[in-house]
């Protein structure tokens, strides 16, 4: 898998996230049922699913960004090999590839 693969995958994952807890208790999900117990109106509910995905874009990239040793983890900053099962290496430009894809 390319590092570009790898940065998509993420990003269909947090889409899918995103969608199923926007459909409420249908997406069978724990934060999807807790936002349809809060009878949110739709204009209310579409506001606070986006920050739930704000939420989850930014930690993504902080986490990919410290695996990276472009940011810290908890106060320590350190370069971590990010290989797939074959040995290619994944790592080097994940944080880049992720703010280009996702975060713009």
């Amino acid at each position: 898998m390319s590092p570009d693969q790898f940065v998509s995958n993420i990003k269909a994952e947090i889409e899918s996230l995103v969608s199923l807890y926007a459909e409420g208790a249908e997406g069978q999900t724990a934060i999807g049922t807790k936002l349809d117990s809060l009878n949110l109106s739709p204009e209310l509910k579409a506001e606070v699913v986006s920050l739930i995905e704000q939420a989850i874009k930014e930690s993504t990239y902080n986490l990919i960004g410290g695996l990276e040793g472009s940011a810290s983890l908890a106060a320590t900053q350190e370069k971590y090999k990010i290989t797939d099962e074959r040995g290619n290496e994944l790592s080097g430009e994940l944080d880049v590839l992720f703010y280009e894809q996702v975060m713009k």
